[in-house]
């Protein structure tokens, strides 16, 4: 992945994306999308980053 696009507003961690910047803890998107598999979201566990793909 070109890390030239490295958004410092966004950190991530999820090396599996293909949007993760390699070299460093960012996504490349200028904007992810978040939502929820759960009618009533109440812990961190019940957030997804829809914005994800697999490499």
């Amino acid at each position: 992945m070109n890390c030239s696009k490295e958004n410092k507003s966004i950190h991530c961690s999820v090396e599996q994306c293909r949007h993760h910047c390699n070299s460093s803890n960012y996504c490349t998107l200028d904007t992810v999308s978040i939502g929820t598999h759960e009618p009533n979201p109440t812990m961190c566990e019940c957030v997804d980053c829809n914005s994800f793909e697999k490499k």
